[in-house]
């Protein structure tokens, strides 16, 4: 059932053309933002265990790349919290939980494929995101998955045009009553702390008022992506305009995260300075290496991560398909990370587009398997081992700096977006780029 709690007069304003801003109505939107932020909170709720959404870097929300396998090697490697991919609320309803009783991975389907694959050392991390246009259906879906992660979050940035088509994703950003009814529909039923995640809208008058009402219901954190709905990822990410949104969320105590051209420490440095962000989600760079989140900086690819993953994809019975994708998105480590020539990243490519299974790529790039298992178990052991305390990436990183541990890779500090790789958080499971 929808909450009992609907919008007042005053936040139906014009809502329904949110995009174009309240102008219907006499007040500014600087003076509607302030009548919001004057309201208060619509679920004041505690919570039996509450995430710390500051001070880290986080894995984004994405399609194909977000699964298991780069969820636990993202832990291993330090990421503060994690992500799974979107997940679309009839898609997961009505889905069997099964456990593999040898190694624990706890998986969402229908008779046929994996929906959704969880492993219960990711649980404190875990935060699982839903695509919905519907209250009574993100209510649902969160419900069926409740027992496993450690909190919801709402998609309301993705592009993609089944996404806008079906009502989801970015298409909420112009129809932000249903946004705020699913996000209150959640906020009364779920027992986990609720986040959404959304875009720029094209003017920041009309961001900062769909902010001020978003903070209001009672999440627990709001991630920007900051591009509008119709820039491409090739454009650069519009972080001079988060600043304002951060101001939001500190005056209601909600942290935000940053999201766009996060590439390299010294991205996240300036993101950090420039907008105040209390966190930064990282997409593109995770894919292409998940041990970027290493306060030392990354290690070598194709002799620390790639290793790894084939052991986590080996012994959790990750689908082919979805192991081969996460390989082909890996990026050669280039120097001073990897001394290996380029001939020799040319070959290793090679042997990965050309394989067929698991074991053809191990025995192409002289990897073995037979240890699958112990790999996997160390690295569920170092998550687990990770300190029950919330740690600062920040401090982490100044401090492994004054140590002189730190090793990066070269990166441009210009804000530049990438065309290669995937974009964050965006629909059904697709390989076009966003």
């Amino acid at each position: 059932m929808l909450p009992e709690k609907l919008p007042t007069e005053t936040q139906m304003i014009n809502s329904n053309d949110v995009e174009a801003g309240p102008s219907a109505d006499r007040r500014t939107e600087a003076e509607l933002v302030e009548e919001q932020m004057a309201l208060p909170v619509e679920f004041p709720k505690t919570y039996e265990q509450e995430l710390n959404y500051r001070e880290k870097l986080v894995l984004a929300p994405m399609v194909r790349t977000g699964t298991l396998p780069t969820r636990l090697l993202s832990l291993y490697y330090g990421a503060g919290l994690v992500w799974s991919p979107e997940v679309v609320d009839k898609a997961i309803i009505g889905s069997e939980r099964t456990v593999d009783p040898v190694t624990g991975v706890i998986t969402y389907h229908k008779g046929q494929g994996p929906i959704f694959s969880t492993h219960p050392i990711e649980k404190p991390y875990l935060i699982f995101q839903i695509g919905s246009s519907d209250p009574e259906l993100a209510v649902k879906a969160a419900q069926i998955v409740q027992q496993d992660v450690s909190g919801i979050d709402l998609n309301c940035g993705c592009p993609k045009p089944f996404s806008t088509h079906s009502g989801m994703g970015a298409a909420l950003l112009s129809t932000p009553d249903i946004l705020l009814n699913i996000l209150r529909a959640l906020l009364d039923s779920i027992p986990l702390p609720i986040s959404c995640k959304i875009r720029l809208l094209p003017t920041q008058p009309s961001t900062l008022f769909l902010v001020s009402r978003v903070i209001r219901t009672g999440v627990r954190n709001l991630t920007v992506h900051c591009r509008t709905r119709d820039m491409r990822p090739a454009e650069r990410a519009l972080w001079e305009r988060l600043a304002d949104i951060v101001a939001l969320g500190k005056r209601r105590g909600i942290p935000v995260i940053c999201n766009g051209d996060g590439d390299g420490w010294a991205n996240w440095e300036k993101i950090r300075t420039e907008t105040n962000a209390d966190s930064v989600m990282l997409a593109r760079a995770a894919e292409r290496n998940p041990s970027v989140f290493l306060p030392t900086g990354p290690v070598c690819n194709m002799t620390e991560v790639v290793p790894k993953l084939l052991a986590i994809a080996k012994h959790t019975n990750n689908p082919w398909g979805n192991t081969k994708f996460l390989l082909t998105q890996f990026k050669a480590s280039p120097p001073p990370i990897s001394q290996m020539s380029k001939q020799e990243r040319k070959q290793a490519a090679e042997i990965i587009s050309k394989s067929k299974t698991i074991e053809q790529v191990a025995e192409g790039l002289e990897i073995p398997l037979d240890n699958a298992q112990q790999v996997f178990d160390d690295v569920v052991r170092k998550i687990a081992e990770r300190s029950e305390k919330d740690t600062n990436i920040w401090e982490e990183r100044h401090e492994a700096d004054a140590k002189g541990l730190v090793v990066d890779e070269p990166v441009n500090v210009d804000g530049t977006g990438e065309v290669d790789g995937f974009e964050v958080g965006v629909g059904q499971a697709q390989s076009s780029k966003d």
